[in-house]
């Protein structure tokens, strides 16, 4: 038996942690992005329905900038969503937000 952890692997990709870390909950995106590093983490939940991805009217609002697409795995989620419908919604909003298409389907009717 070995000493070293197995990978995770999801589809095509590879993963060295399993663990899954959230944007939310943070006092600021600077704390965020400072845990997510520390944390050893590849990939990173980001629930749409909460997060400002325009960064209108603040120039810090937009978490995505606090978030290096090539050290994490962005993962929407779909928290906040009472059915399916809304769910796809807001999955098709990640996409057109031109985050990746690997989703983390919540629905809390």
């Amino acid at each position: 038996m070995s000493d070293k952890p197995s990978k995770l692997k999801i589809a095509d990709r590879e993963f060295t942690s399993r663990l899954l870390v959230g944007t939310g909950k943070f006092a600021s995106n600077k704390l965020m992005r400072d845990a997510l590093v520390a944390s050893g983490t590849e990939i990173v939940t980001v629930a749409l329905r909460r997060a400002d991805l325009s960064g209108k009217g603040d120039p810090f609002a937009n978490i995505l900038d606090f978030i290096d697409p090539k050290r994490f795995l962005l993962l929407p989620n779909t928290s906040g969503a009472r059915n399916a419908a809304e769910a796809v919604r807001l999955a098709r909003l990640a996409a057109a937000a031109g985050l990746p298409t690997w989703i983390k389907l919540e629905i809390h009717p």
